[in-house]
């Protein structure tokens, strides 16, 4: 075995995390909300005295880290992300490889992710572009990675509590951001403007980008074939444009993708403000689930706007969870609680991203607060247990 690892985690929660992920699913609850978090790489690179660019260095320096990462996870935090005895992986890169794969720029840092670089600075140059190979970039070297991550995953024993397990290689996934975040990503700040004094140029760069998505998420799906259900975009870079804008720029273009992937339910992941676009989102992308969505809005105003018809995640506050006191953190927890459960369909996280540096007592106090609320004296439906 080229690998070998033991989780110290009891096969029972193990099953009533998937017990009321399941009931989540159907706006129903098995005996409180389900908890879950985006802890991504970069929070736990400091915890392991690693310099985040060396996550980065090959296949199996990568796939080593996601092992001892998902290990420290299952056994540390509070919450219900291991519903059976499963590690999973996949190359990871932050959110750089649909830039990246559309002929981006990606700048490497020692001490914080990777980030996308513009290069489109003239609408000329925009009305140039030209789609790329579904292999450019970083989408070439996922793909390497993931079927060199196979191969390592065929060679690692995994138990839990000395019981056999597995690593899963998640399904090969390079896309993810729409159209309008990756036409952010290779412009710039510049494409706001631009959206307003070159709509036609604008319009026909997003639908070069969108045939490039398509291009890519086809090319995965025959590298990768598997049934596929549901479709998730991030929509970001959205937030801060108007609902008018939002309809012109962003949904025609996030629809392209849904209609012709999503078989199932349709995903959407927005930071920041978003209030003002609840209801194209739902009512235009019909969107079902809205994930990790920005700590900025109310939960009362999530409930009142998206509760009962969408799955909601989130949205305690990053900044709140790693450094407010217990108290505090309860508090907000307890919050959305009140305000989303009896909806139905609420998984209880960040919104969106914890940030490197928070203490497990944080986690600790939102399972608590998660744990007493229950199902709210009786007002949620129980689901079946």
């Amino acid at each position: 075995m080229g690998f070998e690892i033991n989780i110290d985690y009891a096969p029972q929660r193990m099953e009533v995390s998937r017990q009321r992920l399941e009931a989540r699913g159907a706006f129903r609850h098995v005996d409180r909300v389900p908890v879950l978090y985006c802890v991504v790489p970069r929070y736990f690179a400091p915890l392991f005295d690693l310099p985040y660019l060396d996550f980065f260095k090959d296949a199996e320096a990568q796939y080593y880290y996601q092992l001892q990462f998902a290990k420290y996870r299952i056994e540390n935090l509070p919450e219900d992300c291991c519903t059976g005895p499963a590690i999973h992986v996949h190359p990871y890169f932050d959110n750089v490889i649909p830039p990246s794969g559309q002929g981006g720029d990606v700048g490497w840092t020692d001490g914080g992710p990777p980030r996308a670089l513009p290069v489109i600075h003239t609408v000329d140059q925009m009305e140039r572009f030209e789609v790329a190979s579904p292999d450019t970039g970083l989408r070439g070297r996922a793909i390497e990675w993931w079927l060199q991550m196979k191969e390592l995953a065929a060679e690692t024993k995994v138990t839990f509590n000395g019981q056999e397990g597995q690593v899963v290689v998640d399904p090969l996934s390079l896309g993810g951001l729409s159209p309008h975040m990756i036409a952010v990503d290779l412009v710039g700040e510049d494409f706001y403007w631009w959206m307003l004094e070159y709509p036609e140029q604008c319009h026909r760069f997003l639908e070069k980008i969108t045939l490039g998505e398509i291009a890519s998420e086809e090319n995965t799906r025959r590298i990768a074939p598997r049934p596929r259900g549901g479709f998730g975009l991030a929509e970001d870079s959205a937030q801060i444009m108007s609902a008018e804008l939002f309809e012109q720029f962003c949904v025609p273009y996030c629809n392209a993708l849904f209609e012709r992937f999503s078989t199932g339910g349709r995903g959407i992941h927005m930071c920041g403000e978003s209030r003002h676009l609840h209801k194209a989102l739902k009512e235009q992308v019909k969107m079902t689930s809205f994930d990790l969505f920005g700590y900025v809005v109310p939960p009362e105003v999530a409930a009142a706007s998206l509760g009962g018809t969408t799955l909601l995640w989130g949205n305690l506050n990053p900044m709140l969870l790693q450094t407010g006191t217990r108290a505090e953190i309860k508090a907000a927890a307890r919050q959305c609680l009140e305000a989303l459960a009896p909806c139905g369909g609420l998984m209880l996280g960040d919104g969106a991203n914890v940030c490197p540096g928070t203490p497990l007592e944080s986690f600790h106090a939102v399972m608590e607060a998660a744990q007493e609320f229950g199902l709210g004296d009786g007002r949620l439906a129980r689901g079946e247990a």
